[in-house]
């Protein structure tokens, strides 16, 4: 059976890991934070232990990547310590909706900006977000090295965005503005714990991502030391830019500033960050530009790794045969790249009936994500305990950071869970439906599958 060639280097993994976590949500994130919290401090604690998270989960990937550096990796670590059905349920989340559904979201949020700028409405909206995933799905088809290259590019222009914001804000404005009260009616929550609760959300999701590069382990030079390396570096460099940033909006915005009211448009908090810095005439359209630029560097990184999973099944005997092929050349696992692409398209089909259906999925299976983070965390501590780990890399002050990992993780699950189903009982049985599906779907496809 083919392999894929190592193609890529160090610098190459890192920014893939970079590219992963920052995406769009740093350009709105932040409002949704501060309508949380009461204080500026708070908010930065927020990121604060959105960090202690990122590198706990950093050092438990770094730790199973280096000891298992194999094509799907979070699949391949899922079925060593619990078995196929729990990896089996993870690649079907994400085939079904967390890779797949996110995608469809953030290429349509792609369109908007690209609409925004150019003019068309909606053709070109969904034009251009289904052109970037064909595009995309055919650069990757001609190799993993030249989609990592474009990913390179994305990701500088996309540290270009954000330290426009850095060095403006911090070095044009000297003072903080006059503090701002926010109406009680604008917050996320009346409560400090429902608040703490709904902060730590976004700034979760905003740093997650560096989980992308274990699915594609194999192509990476010198996997055992540089997947590690990479990982931890990629993740401890945004959880340094995030920090800057965050100071950057503080300086310019301030708090009050910072938590826009729900009614406003997407995105308008980073325009008047942009505002303040470039002039009124440019900040709008330096933002539409910058998250542009900033979904489509996701949608390559996404689009790029992904598949990995479901070229690990079929080799493992829970998938298709075929989608364990790779080109001998290239690499690429073009039927795993074309059945994707052929989801992410019928998601953005879908949107155009209606709009909300894919968000509603995908905030569904939030906790089911989750779960599986925290079954990485303990499947370190359960492969470690077994002999079965070989740990070239080790994580300081082993087991800290795979336990904080999974206590922080399953906090999520119960948090969202207990969130969710209080104000939308519905949203929550979507997912509970989606996980049981997949239980039900696993015994006979396990059985069809191997007869093949």
């Amino acid at each position: 059976m083919s392999q894929a060639p190592r193609q890529l280097s160090l610098f190459d993994a890192t920014m893939l890991v970079m590219g992963g976590i920052i995406g769009i949500g740093i350009f709105f994130n932040p409002a949704s934070i501060a309508r949380a919290v009461p204080s500026e401090g708070a908010y930065l604690l927020m990121w604060g232990l959105g960090t202690v998270a990122a590198l706990s989960g950093a050092m438990t990937f770094a730790e199973l990547s280096a000891s298992f550096p194999r094509t799907g990796g979070w699949y391949v670590w899922l079925r060593e310590a619990f078995g196929g059905m729990t990896a089996f349920l993870f690649a079907w989340v994400v085939l079904l909706v967390v890779s797949t559904g996110a995608c469809a979201l953030v290429a349509r949020f792609m369109g908007e900006q690209i609409s925004a700028l150019f003019g068309g409405g909606l053709r070109v909206e969904v034009g251009s977000a289904a052109l970037a995933v064909v595009g995309v799905t055919a650069l990757a088809l001609s190799g993993l090295k030249s989609s990592a290259l474009f990913q390179n590019l994305c990701m500088l222009a996309k540290l270009g965005a954000v330290f426009t914001f850095v060095i403006g804000g911090l070095a044009l404005f000297a003072d903080p503005p006059a503090a701002v009260e926010v109406a009680a009616v604008d917050r996320t929550s009346k409560t400090l714990g429902g608040g703490m609760l709904a902060a730590s959300l976004s700034v979760l999701f905003s740093f997650g991502g560096w989980q992308l590069l274990s699915y594609i382990a194999p192509s990476v030079k010198d996997p055992q030391k540089n997947l590690p390396r990479a990982i931890v570096i990629g993740v401890a460099a945004v959880a340094g830019i995030y920090f800057l940033v965050n100071l950057a909006y503080l300086r310019v915005l301030g708090l009050g500033g910072l938590a826009v009211s729900d009614t406003e448009e997407v995105g308008s908090m980073a325009v008047r960050m942009a505002e303040a810095i470039l002039g009124a005439s440019h900040g709008a359209t330096f933002v539409n530009a910058a998250i542009a630029v900033s979904a489509l560097g996701f949608l390559v990184a996404t689009l790029i790794t992904t598949p990995g999973i479901y070229v690990a099944m079929a080799r493992e005997g829970l998938f298709v045969k075929a989608f364990g092929r790779v080109h001998p050349t290239t690499g690429a696992p073009a039927l795993a790249l074309l059945t994707q692409c052929g989801l992410v398209l019928a998601y953005l089909a879908y949107s155009l009936f209606d709009q909300t259906a894919i968000g509603t999925l995908t905030k569904a299976v939030v906790f089911a994500e989750w779960i599986f983070h925290c079954l990485a965390g303990l499947a370190l501590i359960v492969l470690v305990r077994r002999g079965t780990a070989d740990r070239p890399f080790k994580s300081p002050l082993y087991p800290l950071f795979p336990v904080t990992y999974a206590l922080i993780a399953a906090a999520v699950v119960i948090g969202n869970l207990f969130a969710t189903t209080r104000s939308e009982p519905a949203v929550t049985l979507l997912g509970v439906l989606v996980l049981a599906l997949g239980a039900a779907t696993y015994v006979p496809w396990s059985r069809s599958v191997s007869r093949r």
